[in-house]
């Protein structure tokens, strides 16, 4: 696997960034990117990196969903206003995995975890050592403390500074009440039953399963993938799964001698588009 650190030159993504970017992805000259994205000279490269981490673009490139979603005729939530958008994007910063520090936390660092907490110190030491077992060139510590901060910062509000609020809270996924912090270095991930809406859920393992040109999914997995992304309890997944082919008879879940799977029967962009569209209409 390929793991990629920095880039986002210690800026969290802001709310605005994803719509701006979608609007103008041409970053060959840097001042027009400067006066067309209304940022400064050292935020545009850390908007290319998060239009990329969140599968707006693939290689400078707009992707299936930016344009479901952000596409100025037909875009099904330009200004982020649904929740259910939020989880897309949650599941697109970690399937992706351009920013590998979020996968890395919300499945790998607690395969071996009686708990959910984590700190600083801890993850930079556990991804350090997952570099040296998979023979991967070291990567400096300042630079794993940069990215913590950063995704601290994308779940958490840090500042008390009234100057600040506005840009503290000015980060999409801040909502989705995903990571708390329970002392002043530690925290914990809000491992919880939560409403996740079918349709999104359906598109995320449409999405995933088209990736890996697959036709069904072990429970297990999606527990290790989806569900960790989504901090939803293994009970709540489950649930989640058993009910979505409520919104569409290409899901079947079954549970068979404690072996529970997901079958996909067909998986098209016109369908993975007529979902969400239906459950925007809805919401």
């Amino acid at each position: 696997m390929n793991y990629r650190f920095s880039g986002h030159d210690t800026f969290h993504c802001k709310q605005q960034w994803l719509l701006k970017g979608f609007n103008n992805p041409n970053f060959s000259n840097v001042s027009e990117s400067i006066i067309s994205l209304g940022v400064g000279k050292n935020m545009v490269s850390s908007v290319k990196y998060w239009l990329e981490a969140f599968g707006i673009t693939n290689e400078n490139n707009l992707t299936e969903f930016s344009n479901l979603i952000f596409s100025p005729e037909e875009g099904l939530d330009r200004y982020l206003e649904n929740e259910g958008t939020l989880w897309l994007l949650q599941y697109k910063l970690c399937q992706k995995k351009y920013a590998s520090i979020f996968q890395l936390l919300f499945t790998e660092y607690f395969d071996d975890k009686v708990n959910y907490e984590f700190s600083e110190d801890k993850v930079i030491k556990f991804i350090l050592n997952k570099l040296e077992i998979n023979g991967v060139k070291s990567i400096s510590e300042n630079t794993l403390s940069n990215d913590f901060k950063v995704l601290t910062r994308t779940y958490l509000s840090s500042s008390k500074d009234i100057k600040n609020i506005e840009e503290e809270f000015n980060a999409p996924l801040l909502e989705l009440n995903l990571i708390e912090k329970i002392e002043s270095h530690k925290y914990i991930l809000n491992k919880i039953n939560r409403s996740i809406p079918l349709a999104i859920l359906g598109y995320c393992i449409l999405d995933m399963t088209q990736e890996q040109n697959s036709t069904s999914l072990k429970l297990e997995e999606i527990k290790r993938t989806i569900g960790n992304y989504f901090c939803i309890t293994n009970k709540c997944l489950e649930d989640l799964l058993s009910q979505l082919n409520e919104i569409s008879d290409v899901f079947v879940y079954t549970d068979h001698a404690g072996t529970a799977t997901l079958d996909i029967k067909q998986n098209t962009i016109e369908l993975r588009e007529e979902l969400l569209k239906k459950y925007y209409d809805a919401n």
